[in-house]
This record gives C-alpha cells, structure tokens and sequence, in this order.
C-alpha cells in the first residue's frame, strides 16, 4: 500500500484554559508527509488562514517516520490517549467500530461527500456506509520506466506479466534489476499483490470484509495471484533482498540507473523533481503495471493511506471537524495539491496536477483502481507476512493463501 511513501500523521487538540470551544486552544499536527510541517509555505497558509479565523486557536505540527506509526497509534489507543485528528493507517475501521472514529455519515452531507474520488472514499468505508476516515490524497500505482535503458537493451514496457518475465533475463544479463521496489516495511509488496488478486477476478474489499459465506482468502484468485508474485521473484524481476530493503533506497538505485523500471505511486513524481538525478528525470516515463492477457485490464492499487480520522472521543471534537472542513474547502484544498504536487483525493483540485506523469496516472483512476489496502482486523499482517515469504522463497503459494487464512480467523477469534 503506499502508505510507505509518507510519515505518520495525527492532530491533538488540547485545550490549555478558557472556554472550551476554542480560546486558548493548541491544535497540535503530526504528519507523517515529510512536507506537512511549519515552515512548508503552503502548510503555513493553512494553518495560519484557520489561527486568522479562529482567534485563540494555535495550530502546532510534527511528524514521526511511517515506519514507527503502526506501533505508536496501538500504543496511543491502549493507552486511551489517541489524537483528536489523525490518519487512521490500516486501524481506520476498527477504530470507528471501537467507537473511536466519528462516522463523517453523521457530520457531512452528501454533497460533500460526493466531492470525492469513489476509489479514495471507498478505502475508508465500512459497515452500512459507515465512513471513519476522509481520504486527504489519493493514489494510484504504475511503473516508472528508464527509457533509455529500456531503448540500450532494444525493449519497451511490458504490457502483460509474461512479457516482463520474458525480458528479465536480458536486464539482469545487462547487470541491472528489472522493478526496483523496498519491501522491509513490509508495505510495498501487498500494494503489489493485491490488485494481482482483482485481476484474476478476486474481490480483495469482500476478503478483507471476510462475512461473505463460502469466501476464503484460501481461494484460487489468491492462489494465482501469489503464483504469479513466485514466477516473478524466482524470475529475477525483482531486487535481491527486497525485504531487507527500505522503499526510498529502492529509488536511488532506479535513480543510479541500475534498474530498468521502478514500481511506485502517483505521488512520486513531484519527490523525483526534487531529489532524483537529472538522467532519470530526462529519461523516465510512467506506464501502467501489466495484465495477465494483451487485452486485460491492468488492476493496480487506487485508494489512500492518507485518511484523517476524528476521534469520536476527542475534548474538542466539533472544532476538530471544522478544521477538517475548511482542509476540505476547495481554496484550501488547492493549495494543498498545488504546495505538495501529488494527486488529489477531491476532483474539484484536477486543475491544480502540473505534473504531465501525474496527469497521465489521473486517466487511470475510472477504469484500473483496486483496493491495495486492508482494514480488517488481522488481514493486513497476514497478508504482508506472506508476500514477504513469497518473495523470499519460504512459502510455497497454496500454503500461503492457507496460512493468510488462518491468521486471520485466528486473530479474529482472539478479539471476540
């Protein structure tokens, strides 16, 4: 899921005396978007416009490494401490079913709702039309190709999977890697597989869910799937070591063209524009991952790993929800695509994308998104634990889709 792109992010609000509605009131931000933070120009417009508007109220900001987040919000929610306002990470739906997230069904009307990209809304819905999280960004997946090491080697992007391994063993004769992908927070591989699972015509929203009768993750569009996560890794397509291997140290070796292709998501352009070398910038292309047949759609990854929950038990909840309306406000919301250069979640801000590789991804969210991200409890660590041994050789793939199974009917068993 790409959640591994970005820094953990929560809002605290504390109240330090005087009424309570929101004299003498410090927001406290943390963001796990590196960019998120005072002394970010666009990031200081926000804040300051709502401070300007709000006298009294003090916005402060902060942001811990995404891979620490997991564990701080489990902390947090057993320690009965969460935030007033932050991004829910894979805990969104059971947090709101704990009672802990404020169903935005209940404080927003539908017009606001329908703002919204479907595929970005849909990550963070659950239960009846329960929605406990707003999608601040969006995303989707593709590959980022090196065109001129693809021209050196006389190849061009592969459209379906059995191209890729067909032209694998002429990358790696030319000592590169064909897709450069980090795995060690174990985020990028489930991004990877799971859209693998719609193409074979899975439903990964309902095995998340997992009450559909006679559904199971030990299922043949999960087995094919982790079959062809296999053919792929023992094919030499992806870096050796990939599990020991941070995402962004993945980029630099797609920037030191030392790999043909680089799988990522749509925020990445505007990071490439500021850190990458000027020969991948001058070279690269994004295209869309492959399918299993010439004519098949090329699932891949739509959603956000950006969702700010509200906690339903917050101290100052309704000026927690005004703060998340005017983010939300569509001169606010502007600012924050334009400042960050990534892909909006509201598609009023479609004008602010500048980034013509951006704007090519945006073509893809109606036909090619499909749910890359687990919300229910268990799913996820069973999933990545398995994409991880998969990709390591230590599981075989009926196995796998057996043992994801089972640890999540185990861990469900213990919450109940």
């Amino acid at each position: 899921m790409r959640l591994s792109h970005k820094i953990a992010a929560f809002v605290t609000v504390a109240t330090l005396g005087g009424p309570a509605h929101a004299e003498n009131t410090v927001i406290h931000v943390m963001s796990w978007e590196a960019t998120q933070v005072a002394g970010t120009p666009w990031w200081d417009k926000i804040t300051q416009d709502f401070e300007a508007k709000h006298p009294g109220v003090k916005i402060e900001t902060n942001f811990v490494p995404f891979n620490q987040y997991l564990t701080t919000l489990a902390a947090m929610t057993a320690g009965n401490s969460l935030p007033d306002l932050f991004y829910g990470h894979v805990k969104a739906a059971e947090l709101g079913r704990a009672g802990l997230a404020v169903n935005y069904k209940d404080v927003v009307d539908e017009a606001f709702l329908k703002q919204f990209y479907p595929g970005p809304l849909r990550q963070f819905t659950f239960d009846d039309g329960a929605i406990y999280a707003l999608p601040w960004t969006a995303q989707i997946f593709g590959l980022f190709v090196n065109d001129r090491i693809m021209k050196e080697l006389g190849l061009t992007p592969p459209n379906t999977w059995d191209e890729l391994i067909a032209m694998a063993p002429k990358i790696r004769e030319a000592g590169l890697t064909p897709i450069a992908f980090g795995n060690l927070a174990h985020n990028v591989c489930p991004d990877f597989l799971l859209p693998l699972i719609a193409q074979y015509g899975g439903d990964v929203y309902a095995l998340d869910d997992l009450t559909k009768p006679g559904l199971s993750w030990d299922s043949k569009p999960v087995v094919d799937a982790l079959t062809l996560l296999q053919s792929l890794a023992k094919a030499g397509v992806f870096l050796e070591g990939v599990n020991g291997i941070d995402e962004r140290p993945a980029w630099q070796i797609a920037y030191q063209g030392r790999a043909a292709m680089l799988y990522t998501g749509s925020w990445a352009p505007a990071v490439f524009e500021a850190e990458a070398t000027q020969d991948w910038l001058d070279n690269y292309s994004v295209h869309k991952v492959p399918a299993l047949t010439a004519d098949g759609v090329h699932y891949t990854g739509d959603g956000s790993g950006e969702g700010w929950i509200v906690n339903a038990k917050g101290p100052n909840k309704d000026l927690t929800l005004e703060f998340v309306k005017y983010m939300f406000s569509p001169e606010v919301y502007d600012d924050h695509i334009a400042g960050l250069g990534g892909f909006p979640a509201l598609t009023s801000a479609l004008d602010q994308v500048k980034n013509p590789k951006v704007q090519e991804m945006v073509t893809w969210m109606d036909t090619d998104g499909a749910d890359h991200i687990l919300f229910g409890a268990g799913s996820w660590d069973a999933v990545s634990n398995v994409c991880q041994g998969i990709l390591d050789g230590s599981i075989e793939p009926a196995a796998g889709a057996r043992q994801i199974q089972s640890d999540v009917l185990a861990t469900r068993a213990k919450a109940q």
